[in-house]
């Protein structure tokens, strides 16, 4: 495969340089950071100090993970009759919605990692090192595993650089970061647009390895604009969970606040979307040599054989997509809207569900284990099983993790271990070593 390779425009460059100086500001600043102490911002614990998990969180981390797994089994499109396509209910519901789930789950979880921390005695520059230790391992396992299975686009690495990058809001206030993700969401789409079109081609076509960081240039661009999951966008959802992770989540009110918004924003936005791009068809259709009865399809599953939404990336109607993983505008907001509609509903009932609801939530408690390992087996399992069964396979394995979870205080296989290597289980007073 060849790749282009595009000269940087000098204003981009600056810009690069200045924000590169004002992360390693922001760094050094960390270090002298202590996480405030709101009682809305709770994790596990509540205000007697007791042990109280959000079980609706760890079944939102079970929800991202089952909508992967559909994403990465069962096919976006089918044929229904040459040469027409149409979506499956993978390509229609799941595809982009879980992979958003994940990381403003990512954003959640760091705001309820880092109150853990503290509680637990731990001073602020260790709770920085912690919190830095666990992106770097969960990045070098995202390296590691990802060019095992080059047929899925593998989030770790960005998961990893999203734990990196993050905790440098957690000093915000609630209202702050709030507003914060708010803007980062809205206007980001619009000026990755034209970064992304300009640098079509400077993308890595495969998933991130340690062999890429020899071009570290083009794995950097990989990974803010031209990758499957942009940082230049995909940062702002990892703000919201920040944002939702600062809310009472115990609280009924706050949870239906959450659920009622978020589906009512969703709405709009997917409503919106279609409406504006079918007005649009023609357009869409001839930008990318397509059959215009083939349009709903595209602006549905953002793929179909041979072809993507890629060439229509200069036209500034791209923003209107509905499109799962389009990063355009509407799309941007649904999935953010979505994520925390999930978040929400489920915050609202897991708790009445009784054993069912302690089953669910056991297995959102291993979403590292459950993600690392289906990209690990599906390459021999697509081999010799079709989907279906394939697909049961991975929701019996993640059954059997939900009821050893849901009833004994364990943790995931890798949890366990990234916690262990990031120091999370050491004695606070204990000094890190580097």
């Amino acid at each position: 495969m060849t790749i282009a390779v595009s000269t940087v425009p000098n204003g981009y460059a600056c810009l690069s340089i200045a924000l590169v100086a004002m992360g390693l500001n922001l760094h050094s600043r960390m270090l002298h950071w202590h996480p405030r102490n709101y009682s809305w911002c709770d994790d596990s614990m509540n205000d007697s100090g007791s042990s109280q998990r959000l079980l609706g969180v760890d079944a939102a981390r079970l929800a991202a993970i089952l909508g992967m797994f559909a994403a990465h089994v069962f096919a976006l499109y089918e044929i229904s009759g040459a040469p027409a396509y149409s979506p499956t209910f993978t390509g229609a519901v799941a595809s982009g919605r879980a992979s958003v789930l994940f990381m403003v789950l990512a954003g959640l979880s760091l705001c309820l990692l880092s109150k853990s921390l503290a509680r637990k005695g731990f001073s602020h520059p260790k709770v920085y090192s912690v919190l830095v230790l666990r992106a770097l391992i969960i990045a070098v396992l995202g390296m590691a595993i990802g060019s095992i299975n080059e047929a899925i686009a593998v989030i770790l690495v960005h998961y990893g650089l999203l734990f990196l990058l993050l905790p440098l809001a957690l000093k915000l206030s609630r209202i702050t970061i709030w507003v914060v993700s708010a803007l980062w969401l809205l206007l980001m789409p619009a000026l990755w647009r034209p970064l992304a079109g300009s640098w079509m081609g400077n993308a890595l076509g495969h998933n991130p390895s340690f062999d890429d960081l020899l071009a570290p240039q083009l794995l950097l661009k990989d990974l803010v604009v031209t990758g499957y999951y942009p940082l230049m966008i995909w940062f702002g959802f990892g703000l919201l969970g920040i944002a939702i992770g600062r809310c009472n989540l115990h609280s009924t009110r706050t949870a239906g606040l959450l659920a009622a918004a978020g589906t009512l924003i969703a709405a709009a936005t997917y409503a919106a979307g279609h409406l504006v791009s079918m007005k649009n068809a023609a357009i869409i259709a001839r930008e990318l040599d397509l059959d215009l009865s083939l349009v709903p399809t595209m602006i549905t599953t953002g793929r179909l054989p041979g072809t993507n939404l890629d060439p229509f990336l200069d036209n500034p109607a791209y923003l209107w997509l509905p499109t799962g993983h389009s990063n355009s505008l509407l799309s941007t907001l649904h999935n953010a809207a979505c994520a925390a509609a999930i978040i929400g509903l489920l915050s609202l009932i897991i708790g009445r569900l009784g054993v069912l609801g302690r089953i669910l939530a056991g297995a959102g408690r291993a979403p590292l284990t459950l993600y690392a390992g289906h990209i690990i087996l599906l390459p021999a399992m697509k081999e010799n099983m079709d989907p279906t069964a394939i697909w049961w396979i991975l929701c019996s394995a993640t059954a059997v993790c939900g009821i050893w979870l849901g009833f004994s205080r364990a943790s995931g296989p890798l949890e366990y271990g990234v916690r262990v290597l990031s120091g999370a289980d050491t004695d606070p007073e204990t000094k890190m070593k580097f």
